[in-house]
């Protein structure tokens, strides 16, 4: 296990080099893990530039004051978008391009756990999809020329590394609802992330790709989890005792959100993590051995990254094409 104090040593080390000029992007900081880690990050430079990404401007402002006291020197630059949706994530996109010459910086965390089933959103995708893979590949997609001007890019993903599990593989979506579950979606979006990364980590060896794992963390994720309108009684109570239950367990063993943050904070900016390969990080911030990742090495080897790629970009365009000239 990497120890706290060594990553705040190493934060502590980049803070000292009061780096200027940097600019990075934070997709799901409204709250929890996204949060903290966008307050530790604030603090390691000295005029950062942060875009925050999320649906209320009005909701986060009390958290852009805290930003502020902590960085006074830092620019927080909300843009109210709705990042389950591909054309919000073009929008906010263009408009970061159309400011900035590089992105040092991607962080994504932004998802919900889909206790639900198939919830769509009006581009016709699966919303946990959407907002745990689809929306995320699509932002690297987008800011790739930006993130390749700047000296040291680097994208973070943080999902679930090492948790890549056999697919589905003639469903890779899950839009066959006898083939939706719970645990098949996040098995689909773990191991469907950690392929595409692998295959842009090699079209693109001057980024720095990282897929992370951050284990049990005491945030509201679970507990603000709610059966949808006109759910039968059975589904509501199965909703709120995995709810309850689950948010119990997160705080009796979970990981303090601030020591998540700073975890986060620096997967995203070490220059522990080399370009030209994929980083998959579990929960101790170690690296993950290839031998602990069976079917990853079994998908790897036989040429998944380019078919999920493939699809994926499939996938995207049929998304921008069911709402152009909308």
């Amino acid at each position: 296990m990497t120890r706290l104090s060594t990553i705040r040593a190493a934060n502590a080390a980049l803070k000292a080099e009061r780096r200027s000029g940097v600019v990075a992007i934070f997709v799901g900081a409204t709250s929890g893990i996204g949060l903290h880690t966008l307050e530790t990050t604030v603090t390691l430079f000295d005029d950062p530039t942060i875009y925050v990404l999320g649906r209320s401007e009005a909701k986060f402002s009390v958290n852009r004051a805290k930003l502020e006291h902590l960085s006074p020197k830092a620019k927080i630059i909300f843009l109210q978008v709705d990042v389950s949706l591909v054309a919000g994530v073009d929008s906010a996109c263009d408009r970061i391009a159309a400011a900035e010459t590089k992105v040092d910086y991607l962080y994504m965390s932004a998802g919900l756990i889909p206790l639900n089933g198939p919830q769509y959103t009006k581009e016709g995708l699966d919303i946990c999809f959407a907002l745990s893979y689809y929306t995320r590949i699509r932002f690297i997609q987008k800011l790739v020329p930006l993130l390749r001007k700047a000296p040291s890019p680097r994208v973070l993903s943080v999902l679930a590394a090492g948790r890549e599990r056999k697919m589905v593989e003639d469903d890779l979506g899950l839009e066959d609802k006898k083939n939706y579950a719970t645990r098949a979606a996040m098995t689909h979006t773990t191991t469907m992330t950690s392929l595409a990364f692998e295959y842009l980590s090699q079209q693109h060896k001057d980024i720095v790709f990282l897929h992370a794992y951050p284990g049990l963390v005491r945030t509201d994720i679970f507990a603000r989890l709610e059966a949808p309108p006109g759910s039968s009684l059975l589904r509501k109570l199965v909703v709120f005792f995995v709810s309850k239950g689950v948010t119990a367990l997160m705080w009796l063993f979970g990981m303090p959100p601030e020591e998540s943050g700073e975890r986060q904070a620096w997967h995203l900016t070490s220059t522990v993590f080399e370009k030209g390969k994929l980083h998959q990080i579990n929960q101790k911030s170690d690296e993950i051995a290839p031998g602990d990742m069976q079917v990853f090495e079994d998908y790897k080897q036989r040429g998944w990254p380019e078919r999920v790629w493939e699809y994926t970009m499939r996938v995207l365009e049929r998304a921008v094409a069911s709402t152009s000239g909308s």
